[in-house]
Parts: structure tokens; C-alpha cells; sequence
């Protein structure tokens, strides 16, 4: 954000002016939004390369993946502490595996919402791979998962996957973590996510200068929503696939939301026509 208040983005709910640029800024289309969770991942297995690249294709604005550690340094797309969730009952726990180890396993999740009762399956790909198989240019919200690793060396992690790249928004849980990006990565803009305290995220954005703020959806109110906008930082909320729910967020004013069922969600919606992968 910018000392008069100013919001980063372009699309955001208070625009810039038209042609102007900033550090952090983020090239998406105006609000609403609807960010795909885990790539498509009630569609596709969650953060693999396919659920990424089927978010791309049905004309999602943005996609958001989970990243953490792996033993050899590199950033590895994967959510869960261990493997025991997609793994078939593993119980490594992921940032104790290369991404070799992490790359041969073939996961695979039963979704509660999935109409036949069929796995999805895929393997773990490496941030670096992912960005590779993805247009150059297609926004991404990397969310930084930290468990027992070392803050700087995640942190330098993403900053060798994710210096030459742009439209990147970094975000976590973990707002430390988020203290380190700002000086390593300062150009990159970053978000604060949180479940439970709405004052202290408000609080957390303000020191991080935060681009967004990304909220469990029991937390969106009309209250932090003015809070979020006064501050010039667009609410993000997770995670909508009902078209209702999210009609009544936008309607609240919340910017974003993210979804599992990004194609449904849009379609349903309105809100965007089929994007293309090259």
C-alpha cells in the first residue's frame, strides 16, 4: 500500500490510475474474484500440476497453491504435515523427504463431494516444476506452509523459485515467515492469513504492509470488511463452492474468494469466460 492509502493493485476495489505501476502490484482483472484453491482441486488432485493447469484453463483470475521445505532445499507443492492424508496412510512427514522421495509417491484422496466416489490421483510436483508447466504471466498465490524448517531457509527457497516471476502473491499462516519475504523478496507482495483473530490479522497487515488479507469465511463480516477496505487491502476469503455463499460475500463487499469448484463457481456466477493454456 502506498502512504496515501493507495491500493497496489490494479483491479482492486479503489483502482489506480490507468497505466500506473508499483512494486507489489498485482495484474488481475476487477473484483470479484475467484481464486482457485489448490488449482482446481475438487476437479483435479490439490496441487498438482493438473488441478493447476485446469484452473488456468476455465478462466480462474488466480490460482493458489501450498508450498513447504523439502530436505534438499527445494519448495515442494504439498499441504499436509505428513503423507498420511493422500499418501495412503505414510506417515513421513514431508519436510524430512527430498523431492525426489516426495515426487515417486503416487497420492491419492476420496473427496467427500465427489459425485462417484472415485480417487483423485496425481504425484507432488516442486514449485519449480509447477511455475514451468504454467503460463509465465498467470497470477499465483503461494502460500507458505512452515512445520519444523527454518524460516530463512524456506524463505530462501521461494526466493530462488520466485525471483524472476512476476504476479506472485505470498501468503501464510505464519506471518514470520512473511517478515522474512519482505526483506528478502521485497518486490513481492504478500498476505496474512488467519482462522480465528480478526483484530490481530488487521494488525499483522499493517506491519507486514500487506497487499491482502485472506480470512477463514466465519471471520467475514461487515466489520472487517470496512476495516480491510479503510486500510486499502482487499478481504480474501476461504474456501466457497456455493454460489450463494459467495453472492452474499461479494455482496458484503469481500473481494475474493477461494474455491475448489473454480469452473462451477464462475459459471455459475457470471463472472468469466474460459481462459486458454498455450
Amino acid at each position: 500500500m502506498s502512504q496515501s492509502g493507495e491500493p497496489r493493485a490494479s483491479g482492486d476495489a479503489a483502482e489506480p490510475a490507468p497505466g500506473s505501476r508499483r512494486i507489489g502490484e498485482l495484474h488481475l482483472p476487477p473484483p470479484p474474484w475467484v481464486v482457485a484453491h489448490r488449482g482446481a482441486s475438487g476437479e483435479r488432485l490439490e496441487n498438482t500440476i493438473e488441478s493447476c493447469r485446469l484452473a488456468v484453463e476455465v478462466g480462474a483470475p488466480m490460482l493458489e497453491v501450498d508450498v513447504q521445505l523439502a530436505t534438499d532445499d527445494q519448495l515442494v507443492v504439498f499441504h499436509d504435515q505428513d503423507m498420511a492424508r493422500l499418501g495412503g496412510g505414510d506417515r513421513r512427514v514431508v519436510e524430512r523427504m527430498t523431492t525426489a522421495e516426495l515426487a515417486a509417491i503416487e497420492l491419492a484422496l476420496v473427496r467427500d463431494d465427489s459425485p462417484n466416489g472415485e480417487p483423485l490421483r496425481g504425484r507432488a510436483p516442486s514449485l519449480t516444476e509447477l511455475l514451468a508447466a504454467l503460463p509465465s504471466d498467470f497470477p499465483i498465490d503461494v502460500e507458505l506452509k512452515r512445520f519444523d524448517a527454518s524460516h530463512s531457509w524456506l524463505v530462501r527457497g521461494a526466493a530462488e523459485a520466485l525471483a524472476e516471476r512476476r504476479d506472485v502473491l505470498v501468503s501464510s499462516f505464519d506471518w514470520m515467515a512473511l517478515a522474512y519475504v519482505r526483506v528478502v523478496l521485497p518486490h513481492l507482495p504478500v498476505a496474512p492469513i488467519e482462522s480465528r483473530r480478526p483484530d490481530a490479522v488487521l494488525e499483522a497487515a499493517a506491519k507486514l504492509d500487506a497487499w491482502s488479507i485472506h480470512v477463514h469465511r466465519r471471520l467475514a463480516n461487515a466489520e472487517l470488511v470496512a476495516a480491510a477496505r479503510a486500510a486499502g487491502r482487499p478481504l480474501l476469503v476461504y474456501t466457497v463452492n456455493d454460489a450463494a455463499e459467495a453472492r452474499e460475500l461479494f455482496d458484503l463487499g469481500v473481494a475474493g474468494v477461494f474455491s475448489d469448484y473454480p469452473a462451477k463457481l464462475l459459471r455459475q456466477l457470471e463472472l468469466a469466460a474460459p481462459a486458454s493454456l498455450p
